[in-house]
């Protein structure tokens, strides 16, 4: 937490869950120069496959989104969820559910216990993850429209039933990296006792895990619950149903999860829902493909203009 990308806020932590025995913490950053009263409210979520990451690890918060946040003194909370494998996709939505709910019922009276004199404004929500955290991201925008006014997905994780994640295959090499055996995820589940969870990890830890379930396709024990899947999510509701503005890009040469994917949810969101509703920005990268973007970048610029207004006003 005193990594220098956060010197510019107030972090602090806190429990927002407790399973089995075992906490599962969040993170919240108030910008220092942030004025008494109500703030927009910005929720990131990591990601790492469902798999690994942390709330507060720096290198997965993008320096335009810290920037972003700072620019309209926004409350930043993070949270940390279940892992898969030692938990389903069941589960890690109910922690996201969860978490919702403390940052409509706990927030405020956290934020007074820590000294501040801020108060989060309600009407401007936004919700932004990478990854799997855009994924979350997503699901959260859906299932919680009353609430979240926009939301940034950033090469997010959608079809998370396609042969991508469930199907086993030599040729996924995300970022070059190297074949794992399948023996490395078959070994973790059978070395973890049960009711054991996980909550947060920084990278590297896990990441060999990681590349052996992707690469095995044990994306599969995730679960088939029609709720998990946000294109599914998305096709149940009335195209007249109030949803956030989503902007969304991804890197055309991604080699941990396909651009396609997110061409395609962008072209499903806005056929249901309308143009204007959807922005999504396709940049020639690979994963991360805003690692050294700044506010000042065209492309995000043209995106955030439309969150902005969403999700600000």
């Amino acid at each position: 937490m005193d990594d220098p990308k956060y010197s510019k806020f107030n972090v602090s932590t806190t429990v927002y869950k407790t399973v089995n025995g075992q906490d599962i913490d969040l993170g919240v950053m108030i910008p220092k120069d942030a004025h008494s009263g109500a703030r927009p409210v910005l929720i990131h979520f990591h990601g790492g496959f469902l798999v690994t990451g942390h709330a507060m690890y720096p290198e997965w918060f993008a320096n335009w989104a810290i920037d972003y946040s700072l620019l309209h003194s926004a409350i930043v909370v993070s949270p940390n969820y279940r892992l898969f494998p030692e938990s389903s996709g069941l589960e890690i939505l109910s922690d996201i559910r969860d978490f919702w709910t403390w940052i409509q019922d706990d927030l405020p009276a956290y934020l007074k216990s820590v000294g501040s004199e801020v108060t989060p404004d309600y009407s401007k929500v936004l919700a932004y993850g990478e990854s799997a955290g855009g994924y979350l991201a997503i699901m959260s925008g859906l299932t919680k429209p009353d609430l979240v006014k926009a939301v940034i997905a950033a090469y997010p994780m959608t079809y998370i039933d396609a042969d991508w994640y469930r199907v086993a295959s030599s040729t996924k090499a995300p970022m070059g990296a190297p074949q794992v055996p399948v023996a490395v995820f078959e070994e973790h589940v059978k070395g973890t006792p049960e009711g054991k969870i996980f909550t947060g990890a920084f990278p590297p830890e896990r990441m060999p895990l990681v590349l052996s379930i992707l690469q095995s396709g044990a994306f599969s024990g995730l679960g088939d619950d029609e709720s998990l899947f946000p294109d599914r999510v998305l096709e149940k509701l009335s195209a007249d149903r109030k949803v956030p503005f989503l902007f969304a890009f991804h890197g055309t040469e991604d080699s941990a999860v396909p651009c396609e994917h997110t061409q395609k949810f962008v072209g499903k969101w806005e056929e249901k829902f309308g143009q204007g509703s959807v922005v999504g920005k396709w940049e020639k990268g690979d994963h991360g493909v805003d690692a050294v973007t700044t506010l000042e970048e065209p492309w995000l610029q043209e995106g955030l203009t439309d969150v902005t207004k969403a999700w600000i006003g």
